[in-house]
């Protein structure tokens, strides 16, 4: 997975598993292990990839430490790690983990600040963490039957329902800036529920989150964008997932357009190409002559 250093709890009776399958341009790994200490050193995530691990605990137990936290994760619950930062896990006997590798840039795009949510435990006894954790404890019988563009999709819905536990794990917590992190993962959910919406406005997104737009927009100051924009790049971003789909080859471009709420294809093909250097037709021709390679 990554280049770590690890301590066995009993190193004459060591006894540890790794599987990894290919997942949506990353991996899904299984590990097992009968309690092993690990940690990474600076120079070795210097040389890993910018990427987030979904971690889901199978079975015994794993303390996680990073940005200052730690989560102590039993059976079913669930983390976020930075593949970028430093860290440290501590396995116990029966220790069993899933770990999905997301990109980075998806993660930030839904979540904001990767370093605001890092070793904060969602419980998945019940609720979304159980909807989550039972969806992930799926996925490796089920990845090496999907489509890279089905496998694309699916990591998007992990890191959305990953969203959906931290908007709902407020807490006792009355922090400013966790409120304000709450309020933006708030209305990027109402934008993901609206993108086939073709007449909803910033107005709307912004009330179904609890805001006003200005203070909506504040919020996506800093990531340097806009509600307008945010609605727009998602809304690209989901055709731009339908062309490279070799399934929907069958389908027009404006049918997409149409159904990812751009009612006009001109107004479509314009910001398409702005945000991907790409017309439509050129990106599509493009994406699946590379699936055809594979």
């Amino acid at each position: 997975m990554v280049p770590f250093e690890c301590r066995p709890r009993d190193r004459a009776g060591f006894e540890g598993e790794v599987r990894s399958v290919p997942f949506a341009g990353a991996s899904l790994t299984i590990s097992a292990n009968n309690g092993v200490t690990t940690w990474r050193t600076p120079r070795q995530v210097a040389r890993s990839r910018e990427t987030v691990f979904i971690c889901a605990q199978v079975s015994g137990s794993t303390r996680i430490n990073q940005n200052g936290r730690d989560a102590l994760l039993q059976c079913g619950d669930l983390t976020l790690v930075d593949n970028a930062t430093s860290s440290g896990f501590v396995s116990s006997l029966g220790c069993k983990k899933l770990v999905v590798e997301v990109n980075r840039r998806d993660c930030e795009a839904r979540l904001g600040r990767i370093a605001q949510w890092t070793a904060r435990r969602i419980d998945g006894s019940s609720g979304a963490g159980a909807l989550l954790s039972n969806f992930m404890q799926l996925l490796p019988a089920q990845a090496p039957l999907l489509s890279e563009a089905a496998q694309s999709q699916i990591a998007h819905q992990l890191i959305d329902l990953m969203a959906l536990n931290f908007a709902e794990y407020e807490g006792n917590t009355s922090a400013q800036s966790y409120a304000r992190l709450v309020s933006l993962l708030r209305l990027k959910s109402a934008v993901d529920s609206n993108l086939t919406n073709a007449s909803v406005t910033c107005e709307e997104l912004a009330t179904a989150a609890g805001i006003s737009v200005r203070y909506a927009n504040q919020l996506l100051d800093a990531e340097e964008t806009s509600l307008q924009r945010l609605l727009f790049s998602r809304r690209i971003a989901k055709c731009q997932e339908a062309l490279a789909d070799p399934t929907q080859t069958h389908r027009q471009i404006s049918d997409i357009a149409y159904s990812w709420g751009f009612g006009d294809v001109s107004h479509f093909g314009r910001l398409f190409k702005g945000m991907t250097g790409l017309t439509p037709r050129t990106y599509r021709k493009q994406a699946l002559e590379s699936v055809a390679l594979r």
